[in-house]
This record gives structure tokens, sequence and C-alpha cells, in this order.
């Protein structure tokens, strides 16, 4: 096992194959135990495409009241106590009456004015401000991860730049980051030091010869768990189960899971594609890998098919439903589909223990948007927007409206300032925290 002085991250394995552990409090000498306590932050900024029926969206509760959630709500019940849905916020729109999807995918992390024919936007999302404050110290500062593959040059929305509409994730200089769509290749990259120059003949030698990362480091697993406290130990046992999990679903679905950069991964559902990103990340964030992450589920005017859920014809299609019925109850199913995602995501967090007792969702901030309001409007006021988690201490389980309908840069600066940055302005029209987070 590589021995790591006290304040770094526990790996086990080899040069070859590495796996990062949580924290465990049973191991940092006695006397630096009363230094362990800061545990870290994390936040994931979440894009779900096309907008929802927000009359389902929008809890029934008055303003500063405890959260009713509606029916598409139902699978969040359980975590009332750490949501928090914003009403009335509005989001910048592109510089031409066109292109909204694309004006809000560019703007849902950013809140910066998308320029028509440009590549890049003005300035960064409020991720890579918060990777900078957070993101120093773990092998990542962030991640971008994605639910569809997207084309990175070339138009994708009424003449704006697929470079933009296809990414949520922009540095210092507003150049989309990369993001990562292959759920084989994101958990070599986590777990086990992918390697972007290894050739076809190499990949193929590694897959023939490969054994289950745990299966590399069961004897090393094994002995240290003989040092854990009967706390350290479950969680040891925890963690290894869950890798386990999510390397064997990868498998089933791919029969690849250790092919990179590229591979064939087409017999995974949506289902099963988005809880394996949601497992990945969460593990990510427990570990220490990275603290910051986005997941952009969808690219710009995503026209996935919904068919399994009885929702059949493209997502995109179906939000401009014109008022048709038929077509607004397969808006309903759609959205109620990606609650019960995020409810799967919230579980997954909620069942990881953090090095301080709680869980990581308690040390996790969400925030999760899309690029429109209403899919049939194209309107960039009154978003959808929800938070969830405890990373940044606000007072949860309400429904907060803001009819003066500020931008979303005000709540990232009240991000940012959870998160240790001081920033008083952000984007384009942020110069201020956003009122009523806590109570």
């Amino acid at each position: 096992m590589r021995k790591l002085s006290y304040g770094r991250r526990l790996f086990l394995g080899g040069a070859a194959v590495t796996i990062a552990l949580p924290f465990f409090e049973s191991l940092v000498p006695r006397e630096a135990r009363g230094q362990a306590a800061v545990v870290p932050k994390r936040f994931l900024g979440f894009f779900a495409p096309n907008g929802f029926d927000m009359a389902d969206f929008r809890p029934t509760s008055a303003s500063g009241a405890p959260l009713t959630l509606g029916p598409m709500m139902a699978s969040l019940e359980p975590f009332k106590e750490q949501l928090l849905v914003l009403g009335s916020l509005q989001n910048t729109k592109q510089d031409h009456p066109l292109g909204d999807h694309s004006g809000g995918i560019g703007a849902m992390l950013t809140n910066r004015t998308v320029i028509y024919d440009t590549e890049k936007m003005a300035g960064p999302s409020i991720d890579q401000l918060v990777a900078k404050q957070i993101g120093g110290t773990t092998k990542y500062a962030s991640l971008s991860l994605a639910g569809e593959p997207g084309a990175t040059d070339g138009s994708c929305d009424s003449g704006y730049r697929c470079s933009v509409g296809n990414h949520i994730s922009f540095d210092t200089n507003g150049v989309p980051l990369p993001k990562l769509y292959d759920t084989g290749q994101i958990f070599d990259q986590l777990f086990q030091g992918f390697d972007p120059s290894a050739s076809q003949a190499d990949i193929a030698r590694r897959n023939a010869d490969r054994k289950s990362v745990l299966d590399s480091v069961l004897a090393q697993a094994t002995d240290l768990k003989g040092k854990l406290n009967t706390g350290d130990a479950a969680m040891l046992d925890q963690y290894l189960s869950a890798v386990r999990d999510v390397e064997s679903r990868i498998d089933v679905a791919s029969n690849a899971s250790c092919m990179p950069p590229t591979k064939s991964s087409g017999t995974l559902s949506d289902q099963q594609r988005h809880e394996i990103l949601n497992q990945l990340v969460s593990l990510a964030f427990q570990c220490d890998i990275t603290r910051v992450a986005s997941i952009m589920w969808g690219n710009v005017t995503s026209n996935r098919n919904y068919a399994s859920i009885g929702a059949a014809g493209g997502h995109h299609d179906i939000s401009h439903h014109g008022g048709n019925v038929d077509q607004i109850a397969k808006l309903k199913k759609i959205g109620k589909w990606e609650m019960d995602r995020l409810a799967h995501l919230l579980t997954t967090l909620k069942g990881l223990p953090d090095s301080d007792g709680r869980t990581v969702l308690d040390n996790t901030l969400i925030f999760y948007s899309s690029d429109i309001s209403d899919g049939d409007a194209h309107n960039h006021d009154d978003m959808p927007v929800l938070l969830a988690g405890g990373g940044a201490d606000f007072t949860m389980n309400r429904f907060v409206d803001h009819p003066e309908k500020p931008h979303f840069s005000d709540l990232f600066i009240s991000i940012a300032n959870a998160f240790g940055s001081n920033i008083t302005t952000f984007g384009e029209h942020g110069m201020a925290p956003l009122p009523g987070l806590k109570a």
C-alpha cells in the first residue's frame, strides 16, 4: 500500500492501477485529529434541456413556506429538508431573436449573453470560479460530464455555435471545457489512470489481461481494514462495493469498460447512463478526486426519445407543445422522469458517509436548471431553479419567490460567497448576493 502522510488522500494500488479512498479519521495521528474536522464542500451544476412544464415544476406552497411539491416532484419528497426551489429568476438571453436554446445554455452557469457566431463566452461559469476557490488540492479541479455526445464545431441552433450550445462549463477566458460522455472512459479517468495515448493494440492487451480494479487491490484493502475503527471499516466496505457496482454495470452495458478514449456503449439505456453518471460523480466527491463538477444531460435542442416512459417523439419537439394536451402530458412524463433521476442522485449522495460523520449530500450543493423555462414560449424568465444539499448552508425546505426578477448572477454571487470567495459581482448583471437564501 502506498504510504501517504497525514493531510493527503489515501490510495490503494500501484503505478498501473490506483483507487482513491474516502477520508478515514482512524488513520489520522491522534495529535492531528483536531485539525481533521474541516470537511471539503462540493458543488455540482446540473443541466436538464428544453425546460419544464412549469405548472408541474413550481411548488404549490407560498413563498417562504415549507415546500409542498407537486406530482412531478413526488420522488423528491424524502429530500425536502435539503431542497430549496427559487421562483421568478431570469437568465440572460442571446443577442439575436432566435437561438433561445443556445442562449440559455451558454448563460446557464455564466449569466452572460451568448454572441451570434462566436465560439466562446466572455467569462467563466460559476463552477469554474468555485473550482478556483476549492479545487486546488484534488486530482481534478473540476469535471465536466455529459449525457449526450455533442459536436463542438459548426452551427447547432439558428447560427449559434455548437461550441457554446453543447457546453455549460467555461474557463476563465470563456473557452468551453471538454466534457466526458463515455462512462467507461470516465471510470478509467477517475479510478485507473486513464491513458489517452494508448494504441488500439495496447487497449486490446489491457482488456485481455485486466482484472477488476478491486481484485488488484483486494489484499491491500484487507490489510488496511485491520487498521480502521468500526465506523471507518464499514465505510471502506461500502465504498469498495459501490466502485464494484459501477464497474460491473459498465461492463454489462458496454462489454468494454476500460477502452479509452472512445468505445461503443450502445446498450446503455438512458436510465442506466444517468444513474451511472450519478454514481461516478458521487464517488468522485466522496474520494476527493474532485470537489466541483457539472453534468449536461442533453445538448442544445436535445431530441432524445422517451418512448420507454410513454413519451414517444423527440423531447425538443414535444416541448413545442402548442397547447396540445397530449404533448403536454408527454412533457410532464419527461419532467417526472428527470426528477426521479435527480432523486436517485440525492439518494446516492446521501448514502455515502463523509469524514465528519454526516453524508456527502450534507456537504454538497447542487444547482439544477435548464436553458429555458417553458419550451413552447422559449422564455428566459421565471426559470426552473432548484438547489439541493447542505453544502452552502442555505435555509432549505422552502419555496422562495423573487417577483423583482433578479438574474442568476445574483444567486451565483451567493454561491461563490458560500464557498469562500468574496466576489461582489458576477456575469453581466450580478451586483449583490441574492436575498432570501437564509431565513
